[in-house]
């Protein structure tokens, strides 16, 4: 497998970009589709059921990314009800959490993530790089079939994605990889709030938001509940609440373990920097709950298959995104700018011969 995720470049019309969207990734497409069914553990007809109301609460919220979905969707030739599923794969998951670190060095308007999932991903997942008609460009790290997910955009505002879980949650709403893809259309922080405030129903989860004008906020999302948490110099956040605590936290050793372990981190860091939080998100100093995990890393869970599947971090002042295709130890960081004078938009910090870097002819 190449070191390097799939680079997607998807321009122009809602349409086209369903279009090219759908095309280009319809084998990924399905594949992903045929992963998550094994994921949901609910119904057929339930999981469609809830894709309906979806589909419907996304066309009422924008009628270009209902239509792009669409589109999509028939490129793939696919069920639109599935990929309405796929983009509200957190809600019809809503599982015990067991992924995701996310920091925040807000003078040094830096933020970023491990992504921990199933490691069927590291290989499915692409970067989507999408320019709609009025020129707004968006790098989004996703999964094909989801218009939006961690990422950033040329105006500055970056987001990052963190699962949780509630008790007697009821997905409906718009699923959560469109609101996602909404935060990327934001261009401010400002912008970005109202868009999730106006559409919490049916979500839960914590979006780590900023801009590039050294703002930052961190949403804990809980069904129709909201809670705004203060962003100081140095944060972290990983998967359970940090404000509505109705729950036993010793479910969540894992997201605690980490919780504190990168807590404890942030302390001896004399020098924020896009270097200190590459070492954070690479720790594992903590055996049990790794900040960075390779395969297998839950010794407990005999059918665990999760990994880090990418480590992100993102420098909103220079309006470029760090990434790795799997886990840091093992793989270089690609540095991505959206600044309009930097071409092409993809480098590395390795040497990376020009015939390993795909783009949308590849996938």
């Amino acid at each position: 497998m190449d070191q390097y995720f799939p680079i997607i470049k998807i321009r122009g019309t809602a349409e086209e970009r369903g279009w090219q969207h759908g095309s280009l990734l319809k084998e990924r497409i399905h594949r992903t589709l045929e992963f998550y069914q094994k994921q949901f553990l609910i119904p057929v007809e339930d999981i469609m059921r809830i894709s309906g109301q979806f589909r419907d609460s996304t066309k009422a919220f924008r009628a270009d990314l209902f239509l792009e979905i669409e589109t999509l969707a028939k490129a793939a030739e696919v069920d639109p009800l599935w990929i309405y599923a796929l983009n509200g794969r957190t809600e019809l998951l809503n599982l015990n959490p067991m992924e995701c670190t996310t920091l925040a060095f807000k003078e040094e308007w830096l933020m970023g993530q491990n992504w921990d999932w199933d490691m069927e991903l590291e290989e499915l997942a692409v970067i989507l790089d999408i320019e709609t008609e009025t020129g707004h460009r968006i790098i989004t790290m996703t999964e094909p079939g989801m218009i939006g997910k961690i990422g950033m955009n040329n105006h500055g505002v970056g987001v990052c994605l963190n699962f949780m879980s509630i008790e007697n949650f009821q997905p409906e709403g718009i699923p959560l990889h469109v609101l996602l893809r909404a935060v990327l259309e934001s261009e401010s922080l400002t912008e970005a709030r109202s868009v999730i405030t106006s559409n919490l129903t049916g979500k839960v989860c914590n979006l780590l938001i900023s801009d590039n004008n050294g703002r930052v906020e961190d949403f804990e999302i809980a069904g129709n509940e909201f809670f705004s948490l203060p962003v100081n110099d140095l944060f972290v956040h990983t998967n359970h609440f940090l404000t509505k605590v109705d729950y036993d936290l010793k479910l969540f050793p894992n997201s605690t373990g980490r919780f504190r372990r990168a807590s404890e981190l942030l302390k001896d860091v004399s020098e924020p920097s896009i270097d200190a939080m590459k070492m954070i998100l690479k720790d594992r100093g903590d055996e049990n709950a790794p900040i960075c995990r390779k395969k297998f890393s839950h010794p407990w869970l005999t059918d665990d298959t999760s990994i880090t599947v990418t480590t992100i971090i993102m420098d909103l002042k220079n309006l470029q995104l760090h990434i790795t295709r799997g886990n840091p130890f093992d793989n270089p960081f690609s540095v991505f700018s959206l600044r309009p004078d930097v071409h092409p938009p993809a480098v590395s910090d390795q040497a990376v011969p020009t015939d390993k870097r795909k783009t949308s002819s590849a996938a």
